[in-house]
């Protein structure tokens, strides 16, 4: 049998993130699907456990036998010495300098680029996306009051582009916004000077609730001005919800079927979008919920791409990942 170890900080937090969203599927749905000559280990912080019920097996850190895979390559774990066979990914800082090229995890094409321009060798890079949760992330019935919902945090230079919501929710004052913010907002002076009216915001809302509201929604708006995954959109799209997005980085191998909005730019920091920005943001909106064939066309399309994030697709994924370092191990590379 072969032991494959997760190296990983934590599960949960005070505001929930990608990161911790990952952690808590791959604890949910890798031991539902494990292979008979796998066994998955989840070494944490301490005291730290998944959010859903599974039957994941909690490991230490420096337990000896397994391989260990570093989920992160930017945490004091990753500093000791790690053993003969290790591997590392998705959460890690490509601008670290790499100590050894070693089998490495990344969420997309756009990521897997990046890494192969940075002369790392491409047959040691494996793409596995994040995986969505099909028992809670699925499409519901919507009201007939047109909703337009946003997810994201205000922090690291506005990369998750917030100003984008105020700027179209006065621009459409008869529609409904919506924005789901991990942590409460903390930069707003600037992008949140003046609160429109039909402008609501939530914070640290639980991940188990977080499908009941956007499925609500009649379209997801994502500002980001970068992305190497994106599991808000992944999220929604599960859940039937038409998503507009700038193409940046993996947004465009994400939802390749949605609107998409090219030719956009921002400007110095704190990286606001350009006018021009917002303005085809505007328009992409109006076109969206001016039609209805339009959404439910968007939204059949984001359920069949959706279905690439299944946790059953993507643990497969994952599964081959670990075959492909049990043969390293059987080569004694």
């Amino acid at each position: 049998m072969f032991h494959f170890k997760f190296v990983m900080d934590n599960f949960h937090a005070s505001a929930m993130s990608g990161p911790f969203t990952e952690a808590n599927m791959r604890a949910k749905w890798l031991p539902y699907y494990c292979p008979p000559d796998i066994q998955i280990g989840f070494a944490p912080n301490p005291g730290q456990f998944p959010i859903y019920p599974s039957n994941a097996l909690i490991v230490g850190k420096e337990d000896i036998g397994w391989w260990n895979h570093y989920v992160q390559n930017y945490t004091e774990d990753f500093q000791v010495y790690k053993g003969r066979y290790w591997s590392t990914g998705p959460n890690f800082d490509q601008y670290r300098p790499v100590e050894r090229y070693v089998p490495l995890v990344v969420y997309s094409e756009f990521q897997k680029q990046y890494m192969k321009d940075l002369n790392y060798p491409e047959h040691l890079i494996h793409i596995i996306p994040n995986m969505v949760d099909s028992e809670i992330f699925y499409p519901r019935p919507k009201g007939n009051e047109i909703i337009v919902g946003w997810i994201g945090h205000d922090l690291n230079g506005l990369l998750k582009g917030p100003e984008v919501m105020p700027f179209l929710a006065r621009r459409f004052p008869h529609i409904r916004f919506e924005m789901i913010m991990a942590p409460p907002p903390t930069n707003q002076e600037g992008w949140l000077n003046d609160h429109p009216p039909n402008l609501l915001i939530r914070t640290n809302v639980p991940h188990n609730q977080m499908a009941d509201i956007i499925s609500r929604w009649h379209v997801l708006v994502c500002g980001s001005k970068s992305e190497t995954f994106s599991n808000q959109i992944a999220e929604a799209m599960s859940c039937g919800v038409p998503v507009i997005a700038a193409a940046m980085g993996a947004i465009y191998h994400t939802a390749p079927s949605q609107r998409l909005i090219f030719d956009v730019n921002w400007g110095s920091p704190p990286y606001w979008w350009l006018p021009e920005a917002l303005e085809k943001y505007a328009t992409a909106l109006h076109e969206v919920i001016s039609s209805a064939a339009y959404r439910d066309s968007l939204s059949i399309k984001a359920i069949n791409d959706s279905k690439r994030f299944s946790p059953q697709e993507v643990c497969k994924k994952w599964y081959d990942f670990m075959y492909l370092c049990r043969e390293i191990v059987e080569r004694g590379e």
